[in-house]
């Protein structure tokens, strides 16, 4: 019986390790990796300052001497990790009777699938919270009043109402009064359009017919000539099926130091171990990481979509 239990508990860490590395290998659809700028950040806590936090360059006059500025520390985002994982286990008799059928369901692409899913959750919900959780400079991460440190002027990316051409013009226009800290003009316009699928067939209406969408005239539909925009679905994103409401956003994908950030200390992890006394094998599967918006009111304009 001996020879027996260590057979099992051999072919159980063979197939675990064999199972696991090719559930992680096997191409899976990810939607995170195009609403979230990965940073790797070896610290518990990442701290990071928005962008355009510097004063206006000046006219220097000949033989005149520059004036120093020194710098002002702005508004800060710090984003702390956390540890989000998984663990399992299959008895002995489990595994005895369907070795295969048990480390494939327990160890294998299942466990793997569990975990990408929180990731792809946390970062959609990035987007979905944004109307309500308070970003660095004390308003909602998407508002219409973004305090300017040294000006103001305020930023405002906040749309309004349903994704319907009006608005997504309405939308689009707000990039082109995005300022500094100082007040100065911030260059940046939308790269990305991220809806719900369930969105898809309107946001190809607005963008890509011939003729404005959704009215009856012969006006030629030039929405998209103007900062077009790429169009990102994710299933993560809010969706209300009685109403059809669900949020929308337009993305600046040029700014690396602005919008939604997963900051990652430690990647995927398999642990696994026997308990002896109750026959039991056990693992499991962990990350590190966290996630937030950064540079409040740049980047990044979104409507709840009611």
């Amino acid at each position: 019986m001996a020879g027996r239990v260590s057979d099992i508990l051999r072919m159980t860490e063979e197939g675990v390790d064999l199972i696991f590395n090719k559930a992680v290998k096997t191409p899976q659809k990810k939607y995170y990796p195009n609403i979230v700028w990965e940073k790797k950040n070896d610290n518990r806590i990442g701290t990071y300052d928005t962008i355009g936090d510097l004063g206006a360059a000046e006219v220097k006059a000949e033989g005149s001497a520059f004036q120093f500025d020194n710098f002002e520390q702005g508004y800060q985002t710090k984003i702390s990790v956390a540890t989000v994982g998984k663990g399992v286990e299959a008895s002995m008799e489990e595994l005895e009777d369907d070795l295969y059928g048990v480390v494939n369901s327990r160890f294998g692409p299942g466990l793997y699938r569990v975990l990408l899913a929180r990731k792809e959750k946390i970062c959609a919900d990035l987007y979905n919270d944004a109307f309500t959780d308070t970003g660095a400079d004390g308003v909602a991460l998407i508002a219409a009043t973004h305090p300017l440190i040294n000006s103001p002027l305020v930023n405002d990316n906040l749309a309004t109402g349903a994704l319907t051409t009006e608005n997504f013009v309405a939308a689009k226009m707000k990039f082109n009064s995005i300022y500094d800290q100082s007040g100065i003009f911030f260059d940046t316009s939308p790269t990305h359009l991220l809806i719900h699928p369930n969105k898809i067939y309107t946001a190809l209406a607005i963008l890509e017919s011939n003729l404005m969408a959704f009215e009856l005239s012969n006006t030629k539909n030039v929405t998209n000539d103007v900062m077009p925009v790429r169009v990102l679905t994710n299933n993560y994103l809010d969706y209300t099926a009685a109403t059809g409401v669900s949020p929308w956003f337009l993305l600046d994908r040029s700014i690396q130091d602005a919008g939604a950030i997963l900051q990652i200390k430690k990647g995927l992890t398999l642990e696994t171990w026997w308990e002896k006394n109750n026959k039991v094998f056990r693992g499991t599967l962990l990350e590190r990481y966290g996630a937030g918006i950064v540079s409040p009111g740049y980047g990044l304009v979104g409507s709840t979509g009611a």
